[in-house]
């Protein structure tokens, strides 16, 4: 009986899902460290769990760690600590190295987290990757400008996907990038040369340091584009074909860039790019499940359960998914009024007597709700189908009937 310990702050939609994938593993016996009281927990998880200990701060390892040893206390041993927050893979780590759990110690999940150190990492490894430096204030950001030219990208050094990203193309927007990240000199900023190419992403299963499985979509537009407009709607393309020409021609990257960041097993995410003269450049690199709508677009492709299948390759070092039978695609639906909130979504009956088949699954916006300000937007609609080209079409059809207002 493997038993697991997870990290669950709060229970979400999709954090109650993962944590019953893991319940649903054969003999597993499984518990969970939550920021949230007993009476927060949802009642089909807590008849199910062996253990629950609430933790003030989950991002604080030697929280996890006290909460943990009450648990290993009255189990034993702890075989497996997971957890798939991107903000908690660090503390985690330290956990981990501090139990003895195998899996992700520290100086690994550094590798993901520090995204300065990561980019270090790579670039000695002979991986394509941005030039970058740490800059702790404005003299910082304008040497790195002056030595890489305009447009640069600054970001938070621990930040991931799009999140608080800015481009600055002359002084005075550099000045607003670095005044809305607020640098120091003990949490400096990452500054990077802007890349010029089409956007992807690269999901990995690595099992004993090889990749066993991989995957790709494309962002139409470029999530960075889709922050600085806001009139823009975003996609996401998961092709029929699980890895396109472009994408099994970066397969040999992506699998240097993972051996050299020291990942074991796990599935990772990494967001890179196509130039126009066909090289490539690594952005960054995430050793946990993709965001973006990237698990539901596998489920939708697949016919099964990404989540299950993770729960089952972090507990038994093993994957099981079935081929893929579609192609898939999300839109990210914007307000594309300026208003702070949401008056109302117009175009869905349309929208859905033309998809037919083709709508898997819609999120709208409730009249009244704060507009979002993050790339992912107000809310989301997921089609498949048996052609790529078809999946396309269908992100048309929904872009140019759906509007939110």
């Amino acid at each position: 009986m493997p038993n697991i310990l997870l990290v669950a702050p709060w229970f979400s939609e999709v954090q109650t899902h993962c944590v019953q994938c893991f319940l649903d593993l054969p003999g597993a016996r499984v518990g969970v460290l939550t920021q949230e009281a007993p009476d927060r927990v949802p009642p089909a998880i807590a008849a199910r769990l062996a253990a629950c200990e609430r933790v003030a701060d989950a991002g604080r390892s030697e929280q996890l760690v006290a909460a943990a040893e009450k648990v290993r206390a009255q189990w034993g041993r702890i075989d497996r600590f997971e957890g798939y927050l991107e903000m908690l893979q660090v503390p985690i780590a330290e956990a981990r190295d501090a139990l003895g759990v195998d899996g992700m110690g520290a100086e690994v999940a550094r590798n993901f987290r520090d995204k300065n150190r990561m980019k270090d990492v790579l670039r000695q490894a002979g991986v394509p990757v941005a030039r970058q430096a740490l800059v702790r204030d404005l003299g910082d950001a304008r040497a790195f400008a002056a030595a890489v030219g305009y447009p640069i990208v600054l970001k938070p050094l621990a930040g991931f996907g799009a999140r608080n990203t800015q481009r600055a193309t002359d002084e005075a927007s550099l000045a607003q990038a670095l005044a809305a990240l607020q640098p120091t000199a003990e949490q400096p900023a990452q500054a990077e040369e802007f890349v010029q190419g089409e956007e992807h992403t690269f999901e990995s299963v690595v099992i004993d340091g090889e990749v066993v499985w991989s995957s790709t979509t494309a962002y139409v537009p470029r999530p960075l584009q889709v922050l600085e407009n806001a009139w823009m709607q975003y996609a996401l393309i998961l092709p029929r074909e699980p890895l396109p020409p472009h994408a099994q021609a970066f397969a040999a990257t992506n699998q240097k860039a993972l051996a050299a960041l020291g990942v074991r097993h796990g599935l990772t995410h990494m967001e890179w790019f196509l130039r126009d003269d066909g090289s490539f450049v690594v952005s960054e690199v995430g050793a946990r499940p993709p965001g973006a709508n990237i698990m539901p677009l596998l489920r939708a492709a697949h016919g099964a359960d990404p989540w299950a299948a993770w729960a089952q390759l972090m507990v038994e070092r093993r994957w099981q998914f079935p081929a893929r039978r579609f192609a898939a695609g999300t839109v990210f639906l914007r307000a594309k009024d300026g208003g702070p909130t949401v008056r109302g979504v117009q175009g869905t009956a349309a929208m859905q007597r033309a998809l037919g088949p083709a709508l898997v699954a819609m999120k709208l916006p409730q009249p009244g709700q704060p507009r979002s300000t993050h790339y992912e937007g107000d809310g989301f609609v997921l089609v498949h189908h048996p052609r790529t080209e078809g999946v396309v079409q269908a992100l048309r059809t929904v872009l140019d009937t759906v509007s939110i207002r």
